[in-house]
This record gives structure tokens, sequence and C-alpha cells, in this order.
């Protein structure tokens, strides 16, 4: 709470002083505290003047972080869809970065999204990259996030066992009791109380579930000697975690208070997040109890807020996206600031606009143009998702950048690349090109889509009587006959593709 009023107290003065990068500086540093204390609607409004900022400049750090806590903010306040595409966006800019830490803190909130969305395997082959990168990063916070969240997901997962296999939903309950404390150690040894809080509240929830209440206990005895400074998010938690330990020991006039406690914070933030399970959890107690008059009042109150949920829903929904048709302005300037660039905001490589500029001047020189297909590329989207096909498409980039000294590759659409071999003849060319197709052949995706394998196809032309567009036409036509000849293979000879194309 002191970080967020200073870091208000630093906007003001920012203000005033018409510094609009520290204004920018302190509004994502507000959304990042608003979002740990539960103050949701000034972090969004704060991290979308954050985002705002940065769209429009070659600054990908902040534009990405900015995007990550705004993405999360979203989540929070339970609109799940407008989240995953923000935090897609911040993945995207991230990865232009070699910020390890960043890149795995967006991908957290990327698979928050998917949880949300019940894409539970994507979520998880998410956060294993995740996990990959801010172990790399060494980065301590990160990499107790990202455990924490491994845990979140997997217990999504378990919910959706347990009616199926209730012994196997109780092994992975452990499995996410071991994740959960491994973030929790994580955290306390970096002395990251916030992280700390949330893993142990988090493990209470399932030490009770497998009826440990020894380490239930031990958890919610250590988060009471913790620092309490408590936003209102940080509360609610606390207050859920230890009423599920006394309700499971019996004790419900002890359970009582704190779910009242709960439900008073949130009256007093003026947030709906949470009020429905507070009622439904009174309404349980109180049938437990035999108190079915007590019961069927919460029940009624529980009903009302579950219906003005869906009002408060549309209301962030529409406030959402008004800021997102604000920003669509900010959206085009920087993607024309990428277009000059030259650079493909996924891949990272060349774009459409650099082949053009590069192949323009040596069309008429010495040189070969091939133009590379991924093949069946529409069927990895739609077997896979689209978060596959971007792996597909990031993947074959970072492979043919730098593949040989004698070629540059561009992205020049969906799923084509472009690659410019400046004074090279076609025998030089259709070699490496081969290898190119052998290599692709040979890349995995197991890690986190297995059966996933892919293959290319290369139409590949040369120089001299064709030059400039009818030269890329030439390429195109031999890349048409290679996939008609079975795919995964390079065409470069004029001959056998005009016998293919007269056959038809």
């Amino acid at each position: 709470m002191e970080g967020l009023t200073e870091t208000r107290e630093i906007l003001a003065q920012a203000k005033r002083a018409g510094d609009q990068r520290a204004m920018a500086e302190a509004n994502r540093c507000i959304g990042w505290f608003c979002l740990q204390l539960g103050f949701c609607d000034e972090g969004l409004s704060a991290a979308h003047e954050a985002r705002n900022f940065y769209a429009g400049r070659d600054e990908h750090w902040g534009h990405a972080l900015s995007l990550a806590v705004y993405s999360w903010l979203l989540a929070e306040v339970g609109l799940s869809d407008l989240c995953f595409e923000s935090a897609s966006e911040a993945a995207v800019i991230a990865a232009r970065t070699d910020d390890k830490a960043l890149n795995a803190f967006a991908m957290n909130c990327k698979a928050v999204s998917l949880v949300l969305c019940q894409e539970l395997k994507l979520a998880l082959a998410l956060l294993d990259e995740a996990m990959r990168l801010a172990d790399e990063s060494g980065d301590a916070s990160t990499v107790a996030l990202t455990h924490i969240n491994r845990g979140y997901a997997q217990h999504a997962l378990r919910k959706q066992l347990e009616a199926l296999n209730p012994k196997a939903a109780r092994n992975l309950t452990l499995s996410i009791a071991e994740e959960t404390a491994r973030g929790a150690e994580v955290a306390r040894i970096a002395g990251d109380v916030w992280n700390l809080r949330v893993a142990l509240a988090n493990g209470v929830e399932y030490y009770v579930e497998l009826g440990d209440i020894a380490r239930a206990k031990a958890c919610i005895e250590e988060y009471e000697e913790l620092p309490q400074h408590l936003g209102p998010r940080e509360r609610i938690h606390f207050l859920y975690a230890k009423s599920d330990i006394l309700a499971k020991l019996g004790r419900f006039d002890d359970v009582m208070p704190l779910l009242l406690e709960a439900y008073e914070v949130l009256t007093q933030t003026g947030h709906h997040d949470h009020k429905t399970n507070i009622l439904r959890r009174l309404a349980d107690l109180k049938a437990s109890i035999g108190d079915f008059k007590q019961a069927y009042e919460y029940h009624c109150a529980y009903h009302a807020a579950y219906v003005a949920d869906y009002g408060e829903l549309s209301r962030r929904r529409a406030h959402a996206l008004d800021r997102q048709l604000e920003n669509d302005k900010l959206r085009e300037r920087a993607a024309e600031l990428e277009l000059q660039a030259g650079e493909d905001p996924l891949t990272g490589i060349p774009n459409r606009r650099a082949f053009d500029q590069v192949f323009g001047p040596i069309s008429h020189t010495k040189a070969a143009v091939g133009i590379l297909d991924i093949d069946y590329f529409k069927q990895v989207n739609d077997t896979y998702s689209h978060l596959a096909g971007d792996a597909v498409l990031t993947r074959i980039a970072r492979l043919l950048h730098g593949f040989d000294p004698a070629m540059q590759a561009f992205r020049i659409g969906g799923e084509e690349f472009g690659l410019v071999f400046a004074g090279v003849s076609l025998e030089v060319a259709a070699p490496i090109c081969q290898r190119v197709v052998d290599a692709v052949r040979e890349l995995s995706f197991e890690d986190h889509y297995p059966g996933l394998r892919v293959s290319v196809s290369i139409g590949l032309a040369q120089t001299g009587i064709q030059q400039g567009s009818a030269l890329l036409a030439e390429a195109d036509r031999r890349l048409y006959v290679a996939k008609k000849l079975g795919r995964d293979r390079v065409i470069a000879d004029g001959r056998s593709s005009i016998a293919v194309s007269a056959a038809e």
C-alpha cells in the first residue's frame, strides 16, 4: 500500500512537470500495485495510460510489460477474452527483447487467460516454456510466480478430472501442492512477500482438499506472521483460506465472522468479484448448521449478486472496449513504425517491405530468389491451435535466420517466406534450399505439441531472362509445382515445372 501511495505522488509530480515518460512509468507501477492490492478499476486506467504511451514508440520492454499488467487486470475482472488478446500482444512484443524474465511474465499472463477460457493443456504448455525462461533468467519472483500459476492451471485441470477419476484427481492435487510449495520456497528465500502470500493461501486450499489439515494450518500460521499491510485482494484470499480450515474442522461458529468480514471488504471496495462465492458459502454454512431461514436469505442474496455480476461485467466490458477503440490510432501508428522498421512483429525477421527493398536492386543482377511455403499450415492451426501456428512460424523463422551466409530470409506473407541469394547462381542456391527443407522436416515441437511435424516447399528461380515481378512469378509457379508433386521439396527446374503445368 505504501508503494501505491508513493507512486501516486510521483505521478502527480510528473503531471505537473509535463514529463510523459515519468507519467507512463508511474502508471505502469500503479497498475501493478493495484493488481496486487485488488484496486482493479484504478489499475486498468493506469495500465491503459502506460500502454498508450509505449504503443507509438519502439520501446518493447515498457510496452510489453504494460500490456501484460493490463491483461492480468482484465482477467481479475472476468474479461477473459479481452485478457487473452492483450496478453497475446504482450507476448509477441516481449519476444522482440532478450529479457527472459519479461518473456516468462508475459507468458504467465497469457496462460492465466487460457486457464480462464478452459484451454488448460495450452496453458500448461505455455507455463512449461515460461518456467524454462524464468529459470534461465534467474529472476526469483518470476520463478515463484510461474510455480504458483502452474499449480493454479493444474488445479483447474484437476476439477475436470475429479468426476471421472477421483484417485487420479487426488494424485494430481499432491503434485499441485508440491508445485505451489516450491513457489512459496523460492518467494520465501527471495523475500517476495506478495508471491509468498499467494502461494501460502493457495496451499491452504490444496492441503484442505487432501485432508492434510496440519500442513494447511502451517501455511495459514506462516501467513499470519508476515507483514499484515494487506490490500482487499490479499485480505479476502486470506479470509477464504482460514475459513476453509475451520470449516473442515467443523468450527462453523468461527467460520461465519471470517466470511462476513470478507463480504464487508468487498462492499468497501465496490467490487462485485467473489461476492457470489462468499454468499454461496454463507448459504451453505447456514444450511449445514440447520439455520434454513438464513440459508434461504443468503441464497436469495447470492442470486441477486449473480444477476448483478452480469451487469457489472457488461459495464466493464464496454469500458474496456472503449479503451481499445481509443487505442486503435496508436496501434495503427505502431504498425506503421514496424513496417517502416522492416521487421515482422511475430517472428522478428525482416518483413515484406524489407524484402522488396532488397529484392528490387538485385533482381537485375546475378541472383536467385526462392519462395518458401509451410505445407498444410491451415491444418496446423485447425488441429493444434493458432498458438501452435505461431510457434511453427517463429521456429522456422529462427532456423532460416542465419541458416547460410549466402541466403537472406524474410517473412513476406502469412506462412510464406522469401529467400534471396544475392550474387549466387541457381546451382549454388538449390542445395542450400534442399538443406532448409531437410532441416525443417527434422524440427521437433514435441515439447509443447506432441505429434506435430511440419514440412515446407520451395520454388526457386534465378535472374536472367526474367527479372523483377516476372522473376517472383516464376518462383511462385515453381512453388505451386512443388505442391502438386507432393510437397516437402524444392523445385528449381523451369522445364519440369512447365511439364507439370502443361499436364493439367
